[in-house]
């Protein structure tokens, strides 16, 4: 199984997400709130506030961070 590997992190614009291609992607916060959901390679963060966000691929989670 390949590693999560999200890029830039931090990053205060777009998140890409390598290696998940056609996999479903989620974003919550810190308190398990999902903020969305996609298949998507890249997650559009311009509108979010800034903190700590976990992002879920399957079984596996990375923490990214929003400046």
């Amino acid at each position: 199984m390949s590693e999560l590997e999200v890029y830039p992190n931090p990053s205060s614009t777009i998140f890409y997400i390598k290696n998940k291609h056609g996999k479903k992607k989620e974003l919550y916060n810190t308190v398990g709130q999902l903020f969305f959901s996609t298949k998507e390679n890249e997650i559009d963060v311009i509108g979010l506030a800034k903190g700590v966000y976990y992002l879920r691929v399957e079984n596996q989670v990375v923490k990214v961070i929003v400046e």
